[in-house]
């Protein structure tokens, strides 16, 4: 056990040595503020929407208090919707937009946004490159007489697990702080609003908790199939240029695409509001999404050991 501590800190020691702490640091904060900016925005056009729609009630002398009363429906397709009571609907979408300035609807949506957007990317990233720095730089020849195959090959996944837990967390952490300076200027918009008997309560902590686990668990698989194209190629700047290309260029490719999967196991859980919330193809079960975000993650994890071993006997590593 002391001797899987000592490694564990060890690749601790090369993520801070190796700056790739800086670029971890530097994706959180993006994600913090791509999600602060996007709730913000996202808050303000439904809020805008819900007054524009208001004025047009008042214009033509309809009886808002009815409207308010009154519950809305939504009938028709996903492209072809008919909203009966548009105003009420438009205050309900108002009141969700406005989940996102509290502390827990902030960090639900930035981490529901990086579990489909960043933590694919970042988690192999991380992978990658814990799967090629000693071939890199020769230190796995003495570390292996050192501490053996396993100590080598337990101490990179667990690293990688606390690793996205810290991301995870941080970025949590710092969606809630960022709230405290989005919320002022966007409920400076509506505090001459009708909003006194509708609650802007944001996801329940529970929820919250919810989604940033999943977040985690996902990024953690990306995170060991990185590892695993890593130990198995050595190479990073092709590699990940190819992964990150496929991922975000490539048009949907159906019920198996990653992204889709990521969309399947989120359903019902990640938090989205406004325009941006992913439809997914085929099957709506959550649980074949989650299903296969851990296939991955174990197919992953039990491939990488045997390319380690035959690693250990190519002269060339």
């Amino acid at each position: 056990m002391q001797t899987l501590f000592r490694e564990i800190r060890r690749e601790f020691r090369w993520i801070t040595s190796s700056k790739l702490v800086l670029v971890l640091a530097g994706a959180v904060l993006a994600m913090t503020a791509w999600g602060a900016v996007s709730g913000a925005t996202s808050a303000l056009q439904l809020v805008g929407q819900f007054q524009s729609t208001l004025r047009d009630y008042q214009e033509h002398g309809e009886d808002i208090a009815t409207a308010f009363a009154a519950p809305s429906e939504v009938s028709g397709s996903t492209q072809q919707q008919i909203i009966a009571n548009p105003l009420r609907y438009d205050l309900d979408q108002a009141v969700q937009g406005l989940t996102q300035m509290t502390g827990t609807g902030a960090a639900a949506s930035a981490l529901s946004l990086s579990a489909l957007v960043f933590f694919p990317v970042v988690g192999f990233a991380l992978g990658l490159f814990m799967g090629t720095h000693d071939t890199r730089s020769g230190s796995i020849a003495f570390r292996w007489p050192q501490v053996g195959l396993r100590g080598v090959v337990i101490s990179k996944p667990l690293t990688i697990v606390l690793t996205m837990l810290a991301l995870g967390a941080a970025t949590a952490a710092l969606s809630a702080l960022a709230s405290l300076a989005t919320s002022p200027i966007v409920m400076g918009r509506v505090d001459a609003l009708p909003l006194e008997s509708f609650s802007v309560d944001g996801p329940s902590p529970s929820r919250t908790f919810a989604i940033g686990l999943l977040s985690v668990l996902i990024g953690t698989a990306f995170a060991s199939f990185g590892l695993l194209v890593g130990v198995s190629t050595r190479n990073r700047t092709i590699v990940l240029t190819a992964f990150v290309m496929l991922y975000f260029l490539l048009p949907m490719l159906g019920s198996l695409d990653p992204r889709n999967l990521i969309s399947l196991a989120g359903n019902g859980v990640f938090s989205f509001v406004g325009q941006f919330r992913p439809q997914t193809i085929g099957d709506n079960d959550p649980s074949l999404g989650i299903l296969a975000v851990v296939l991955l993650l174990v197919v992953s994890a039990a491939a990488t050991p045997p390319v380690w071993r035959m690693r250990t006997r190519l002269p060339s590593v």
